[in-house]
């Protein structure tokens, strides 16, 4: 009984560093989520962590689960039926071509310049981290819209791809998780292909019933029970019969919202509250895996990593947006915009380690994206500035100070 005030005593202190971390943090002009992953860094087994004799994987795999099928909830909903008829063919086509250029990128990367790691296969290591690369965080290129409040034809572009990024990203994940499972090529593909129909069909029959439910809820303060209690069944019923449970979740999302119409704002506004509380929980979680022996063993890979998704993203967006006939302003700069990585691709890491399949591989994996999130976190809102100030969206007097 001794480890359970141990316990309720860590996830408290993350709470509260994690909370005041982040507030010094957006007073330097530094991400949040920074300063989440450094608190659960300290609070690491080889830090202070030592001092908290408790098993953690007990409980930071139902929360981080938990988290995370949330985030893909808010993601979902993010994306509208209105919006992806104003993006057009342009918008899916770069998101599209970003992602698989990022997957590209790193997959032969790390083929080609990192040797055979304890004896795991080069070619599944290659492909995990392909499989993580392709997503972006949106929160940092949105706070940078915001911030200078940029409007224009590049701006609209940028918040399509971005709305559109991490859907891509979670269902090549899905189907590079079915092919490392092991089979021949066609029960690969029908293991993918049921993953993510079987996912989305029931993501949106479960969006159609929170829809339904949602009009039988008159009290504002009663819809947050709802739409965990539907997260939680979904997510679950998915894992149980072996589909992906964030595809399902980001569909219910989507599908929630589209059949809602415009009371979509009134069910998404009872968690709007609730995500940074989420994100908080999630990134210190994570930070608490982080090894200094994993990071300094394997600095050649998350050098490899870091450069090789740049590349992949900057290309691959590039490439999307020349064959839609994209603007040049868009084909030049759009790539520059999507460099911010971080839950989700951690989120994804930790779903990767937690598979029996890749217990060799996690905690690697896990580490690597971590140190890559803190770079690409500190780097990535300036480098979405630079791309919005080369496309002229950034005007001088808007800028805050």
């Amino acid at each position: 009984m001794e480890y359970y005030p141990l316990n309720l005593l860590l996830i408290g202190l993350l709470s509260l560093l994690g909370l005041f971390a982040g507030q010094l943090a957006s007073r330097l002009g530094f991400p949040r989520v920074v300063a989440y992953v450094l608190v659960g860094v300290l609070f690491s087994a080889d830090f202070l962590g030592r001092f908290f004799p408790v098993n953690a994987s007990e409980w930071v795999r139902p929360l981080t689960d938990v988290s995370l099928n949330i985030i893909a909830f808010i993601i979902g909903g993010s994306v509208t039926l209105p919006q992806l008829q104003r993006m057009g063919k342009s918008m899916l086509g770069i998101a599209f071509f970003e992602s698989i250029g990022a997957m590209l990128m790193v997959f032969l990367s790390v083929l080609l310049f990192i040797p055979q790691i304890a004896g795991i296969p080069a070619i599944s290591l290659a492909l995990a981290f392909a499989a993580i690369s392709s997503t972006t965080a949106p929160a940092g290129t949105i706070a940078v819209l915001h911030q200078y409040h940029c409007k224009g034809p590049f701006s609209s572009t940028l918040l399509g791809v971005v709305a559109l990024d991490d859907a891509f990203g979670m269902i090549f994940f899905s189907v590079v998780m079915a092919f490392l499972v092991g089979g021949s090529l066609e029960q690969t593909l029908e293991v993918a292909l049921i993953h993510i129909v079987g996912a989305i069909l029931f993501g949106c029959i479960s969006g159609f019933s929170l829809a339904k439910l949602t009009s039988l809820v008159q009290q504002k303060n009663l819809l947050l029970p709802l739409v965990f209690g539907s997260i939680f069944v979904v997510s679950s019923v998915a894992e149980l019969n072996h589909l992906s449970a964030l595809l399902a979740t980001m569909s219910l999302g989507f599908f929630a919202r589209l059949f809602l119409y415009s009371a979509g704002n009134k069910l998404f506004g009872s968690i709007d509250f609730l995500e940074e509380t989420v994100f908080l929980a999630f990134f210190t979680l994570a930070g608490t895996h982080f090894h200094p022996a994993v990071f300094t063993e394997h600095l050649d890979l998350i050098l490899v990593y870091f450069f090789a998704r740049i590349m992949g993203k900057i290309l691959g967006a590039a490439f999307g947006a020349k064959i839609t006939k994209s603007s040049l302003l868009v084909t030049r700069w759009l790539g520059f915009a999507l460099v911010p990585q971080a839950g989700v691709a951690i989120g994804l890491a930790l779903t990767l380690s937690h598979q029996e399949q890749f217990a060799g591989i996690g905690l690697i994996v896990i580490n690597v994206i971590l140190a890559t999130t803190l770079i690409y976190e500190l780097l990535g809102p300036l480098s979405a500035r630079f791309a919005l100030k080369k496309a002229g969206e950034i005007e001088v007097r808007k800028i805050s100070r």
